[in-house]
């Protein structure tokens, strides 16, 4: 016999999962799967790694996302890089996948825009600045945090099995 996926039950007001969309060695928040990896990279070997394992370096769409992503971010010991870059073409700056900039968080004075600061960090629990960003230079060896969207085929499971609606980009 094949096994059956666990599926939500039913509650008033909603569902409850009974499993995760994501990868084990991930954690999902509104409908995206992240992971802190504490083996610390350049920002471009960062991207590298999240984009082998099928996602990017985190974009930061709006506060709550913010929330999330800097307690993740506490988690480990120090700053981890987030998916803010300027591209040396672009001259400004862009999320890794994508996404435009509709939010910010930067430190105090922050970005100095120093040459070679192209790169942007969230400052881990070390700092009393905690979860603001920091414009860094990009071979700065720190932790990263990946986020990926789940599986499509997972997705389209949990839509027809849920017929919840689902985020166009994922």
């Amino acid at each position: 016999q094949t096994a059956v996926p666990l599926l939500p039950r039913p509650v008033l007001g909603g569902v409850i999962p009974l499993y995760s969309p994501c990868p084990s060695n991930y954690v999902t928040w509104y409908k995206n799967c992240y992971r802190l990896v504490s083996e610390p990279k350049t920002w471009e070997e960062a991207e590298a790694a999240c984009v082998k394992e099928g996602g990017h370096l985190a974009s930061v769409d709006m506060s709550y996302d913010q929330a999330f992503i800097s307690g993740a971010i506490q988690q480990g010991n120090t700053d981890a890089w987030i998916g803010l870059s300027v591209p040396s073409c672009l001259h400004r700056y862009g999320w890794s996948d994508g996404w435009p900039v509709f939010y910010t968080h930067w430190g105090p004075g922050e970005p100095t825009n120093h040459k070679g600061e192209g790169c942007v960090s969230m400052h881990g629990r070390s700092h009393f600045i905690q979860g603001t960003w920091n414009d860094t230079a990009c071979e700065s060896i720190v932790q990263l945090l990946c986020l990926m969207c789940p599986s499509p085929f997972l997705s389209e499971v949990l839509l027809d099995q849920l017929h919840v609606l689902s985020d166009p980009q994922c």
